[in-house]
């Protein structure tokens, strides 16, 4: 999960290790990888489904309080499989989107030393789909 620059605080180890490769290992690509099954979108959908936290998550309510915005995007009309699904696809894109937020980031990107990847990995068959130019998830040939 990469926050939006507004939320910076609540996630500042993704942006540190973000930072860190990008500044001194200047690597050229950078994958935001999510994947089916995934615990942490999983609470998150049930707390914000149910409209509470479980209180003795202190840190992993803090982490997943991030999630807000893309929990708001999920259609109504999905069933429950979908709605994860697509949960944890749209967590992968808002972090993309939240990567341009950041100056140094956005700057890399637009002068071509920086090209993000999406990508989802379906843990049960190995299935891999990325994230297209139409911002659509596609399977990888």
């Amino acid at each position: 999960l990469v926050p939006s620059k507004n939320d910076k605080d609540k996630n500042i180890q993704t942006l540190s290790a973000i930072e860190y490769a990008l500044k001194v290992l200047k690597i050229p690509n950078l994958i935001i990888l999510g994947h089916s099954n995934c615990g942490g979108v999983a609470y998150s959908y049930k707390t914000l489904v149910d409209k509470k936290n479980i209180k003795d998550f202190e840190y992993i309510n803090q982490w997943v309080s991030c999630l807000q915005n893309t929990y708001n995007n999920i259609p109504n009309d999905f069933s429950e499989t979908e709605k994860i699904t697509f949960f944890e696809q749209e967590n992968i894109r808002e972090s993309i989107k939240n990567l341009r937020e950041y100056d140094f980031i956005d700057k890399l990107i637009n002068e071509n030393k920086l090209n993000v990847i999406g990508l989802w990995y379906q843990i049960n068959s190995g299935l891999i789909k990325f994230l297209d130019n139409n911002n659509n998830f596609t399977d990888l040939d």
